[in-house]
């Protein structure tokens, strides 16, 4: 487990709407890790004290809660990455080896059109398979044609998750893309909804962006230099500043960091993340007579584990 932080990370933390005695119920969550870095699996409602500016909440309940991970993959196969083939196979088979084995992963090639290489598993041989799938095509890859359906797809997954209810896992996004553009047909309108959608799916995205090498001209004269350069990234970049997510910039000639560093790093990461997810406590609080709203001057204090690091969320989502 990482190095947590001793004070609360707790911003904008909402009242809920249920109410007990004309008194609001409010819940938060909890992940612990001990002086020695291990989880601290045992949270009793006597270990916890929340206070607001209203006055001292009681606990009505602490309960283990995990809340885990999907890892979805896309791969830009289209000719501008063509020469990246083999660095994308060596490097992805890194990175979902170095993934938990109870991860859920999919993978999606974006040439000619979106289409899946692996479809939700956690099966070893189905990855292996899915990886040696990946073949360049001499049709254009579509970047944000992909970006929109995997987000209309988590939509339409959790239509049925009321407002009160947190949706059933935590998505991860990993596209690997050139920044030029492509064959998508892109709108503005589109490109919205979908980062919208990203948004509030709390979708962590890493956006892996790559800047084919220039093509030689005419001997003598200067490097081809596509028209189009950029869009891919620009949609990029938006993703990742509104999901405030990561964004890696690499070249053509670099893409053997890929296999090298890039991948295996983001399986640390992800794999990181996914621990802190799925150790928490879900804590039920009764707020004090006459809160209403938004918690002002929240305090958190984690009593009988002393040296204990700790994060506090509203929703469970733990950075």
């Amino acid at each position: 487990m990482p190095h947590l932080k001793s004070a609360c990370l707790v911003a904008g933390l909402m009242a809920a709407t249920a109410a007990l005695h004309g008194q609001e119920l409010a819940t938060v969550y909890l992940s612990v890790i001990d002086r020695k870095g291990a989880p601290v699996l045992e949270v009793e409602a006597s270990d916890i004290a929340i206070s607001e500016e209203s006055g001292r909440s009681t606990i009505q309940s602490v309960r283990r809660f995990s809340w885990p991970l999907k890892v979805t993959v896309l791969v830009d196969n289209g000719p501008s990455t063509s020469d990246a083939l083999v660095h994308y196979r060596t490097g992805l088979q890194k990175f979902f080896a170095g993934l938990p084995s109870d991860v859920p992963v999919s993978l999606i090639a974006l040439a000619p059109n979106p289409r899946w290489l692996v479809r939700e598993t956690t099966d070893r041989v189905q990855i292996q398979k899915g990886i040696g799938r990946i073949t360049s095509d001499e049709g254009l890859g579509r970047f944000s044609d992909a970006l929109v359906e995997y987000a209309d797809r988590l939509s339409e997954e959790f239509r049925s998750t009321s407002r009160e209810q947190l949706q059933p896992y935590l998505p991860v996004l990993v596209s690997i893309a050139s920044i030029h553009a492509d064959g998508s047909l892109v709108r503005r309108q589109s490109l919205v909804k979908m980062i919208a959608l990203l948004r509030k799916h709390h979708v962590w995205t890493n956006m892996i962006m790559i800047t084919p090498s220039l093509t030689p001209g005419d001997p003598g004269s200067l490097p081809n230099v596509a028209a189009d350069g950029g869009q891919n990234a620009e949609i990029a970049k938006a993703v990742q500043e509104l999901t405030r997510g990561s964004y890696v910039p690499m070249t053509g000639s670099g893409t053997s960091a890929l296999a090298s560093r890039i991948l295996p790093e983001l399986a640390q990461q992800i794999t990181l993340r996914n621990a802190r997810q799925t150790i928490q406590h879900r804590i039920v609080i009764e707020r004090a007579a006459g809160a209403r709203g938004p918690m002002k001057n929240f305090a958190f204090a984690l009593l009988n584990h002393p040296g204990a690091q700790f994060v506090v969320s509203n929703d469970g989502n733990i950075p």
